[in-house]
């Protein structure tokens, strides 16, 4: 899991992220020879695809600020 702090921008980053992968897993999935191929790279694509609506989701509920800090930026706040 990345350090990076949750907060709505880094969520909907990751859609944005997961929704590319999902299109071009569509798009390599039309050049695929095999039908069952094919039907194995649409299912796991659309598993893509519901994993990017749940953290979308998510983000419609997330603050725009630190959802969790990091143990170092704690630290920091209480050296400061």
């Amino acid at each position: 899991m990345s350090s990076k702090p949750l907060t709505k921008e880094s969520l909907l980053s990751q859609v944005d992220t997961l929704r590319d992968i999902a299109r071009r897993g569509r798009r390599l999935s039309e050049t695929m020879e095999l039908e069952s191929d094919c039907r194995w790279l649409m299912a796991h694509m659309q598993g893509i695809e519901e994993c990017a609506t749940r953290i979308e989701k998510q983000a419609v509920k997330a603050k725009t600020f630190v959802i969790a800090a990091s143990p170092q930026q704690k630290k920091r706040d209480w050296l400061a």
